[in-house]
């Protein structure tokens, strides 16, 4: 088995399910390198903070830089209230069909 990690923006209260954008649950399952787009890669693009600027920017899409200056969380399912960032993470905003768009939209051709 073993845990399954979400990201959450705490000043948004909005999070990324990895699945619904094409990776796996399981930490590293989210880090590239490969040929799809990664949780990694989306966290990322939502931080940028000057997309469009210069040669090798990523192409427009209004979410680029929607987290830019945001505090966030990656958190797993056996997270504990001991934990230094733990974040009760009910009523957060599933984003990630935004996001795969996002990702899609900027990275693949």
């Amino acid at each position: 088995m073993g845990q399954y990690h979400k990201v959450y923006n705490l000043d948004k209260r909005e999070m990324i399910h990895a699945h619904e954008i094409g990776n796996g649950l399981k930490l590293l399952e989210q880090c590239g390198p490969g040929s799809d787009p990664t949780t990694s890669d989306a966290v990322w693009l939502l931080l940028a903070n000057s997309n469009g600027r210069g040669g090798g920017d990523a192409r427009p899409h209004p979410m680029i830089g929607r987290w830019a200056g945001d505090r966030l969380v990656v958190q797993g399912d056996y997270a504990e209230p001991t934990d230094p960032a733990f974040t009760e993470t009910e009523g957060f905003t599933n984003i990630s069909a935004d996001v795969k768009a996002m990702l899609r939209a900027a990275l693949v051709d």
